[in-house]
């Protein structure tokens, strides 16, 4: 009886460990299960969980930011991510951006397609394009290397791109000025 009552107790005292552990640190908790084996219950249905591993994502949800496209690039930015640990800061709102299965659609193609750098490189290899979005998907918030060379604190997967604009006036200019600066504009 004494030994079955010490079982029950330790198991006990096990949960409201494991509990309190999710509680306080769910990412921790979800990715350690994920690393042992088990599966990353965090991937939503409609992401194969092979593509995101044991990185864990935040609940869906839908995202205002800056999409800026390149060679080798492909970065969202957005002011209402959770932060995540990353060597330049917690306030890092960098992710690697992952158009949704059935793709970006035409609009957002054609956004990305403008030259908003006129004079500067005008190589199509090095094309960069800018673009203002709204987006539903899902974000990870477990410290990570994502991206190009792992270049990335977080990846972004989009489920739906709800609107496409132009980037602001601000963002161009501040790209053409570092242009100039580095002599690479006419």
């Amino acid at each position: 009886m004494k030994i079955a009552k010490f079982i029950l107790v330790g198991l006990l005292v096990t949960i409201l460990g494991l509990v309190t552990w999710y509680w306080i640190d769910r990412p921790s908790v979800l990715h350690s299960a994920c690393a042992i084996g088990l599966p990353n219950y965090s991937i939503p249905s409609e992401l194969e969980p092979d593509e995101v591993g044991c990185a864990i994502l935040a609940p869906g949800s839908r995202y205002e930011g800056l999409l800026i496209t390149g060679f080798e690039a492909s970065n969202f930015s957005s002011p209402d991510f959770p932060p995540v640990p990353s060597e330049f800061g917690s306030d890092d709102t960098r992710s690697w951006f992952h158009c949704p299965q059935d793709g970006c659609g035409v609009a957002l193609a054609q956004q990305l397609d403008r030259n908003h750098l006129k004079g500067c490189i005008e190589d199509s290899l090095f094309h960069t394009g800018f673009a203002k979005i709204e987006v539903e998907g899902w974000v990870t918030i477990s410290k990570g290397a994502f991206g190009h060379l792992g270049a990335y604190p977080r990846d972004f997967y989009a489920s739906r791109i709800v609107s496409v604009s132009p980037p602001p006036d601000e963002v161009i200019a501040k790209w053409v000025d570092g242009y100039r600066r580095n002599k690479l504009c006419d």
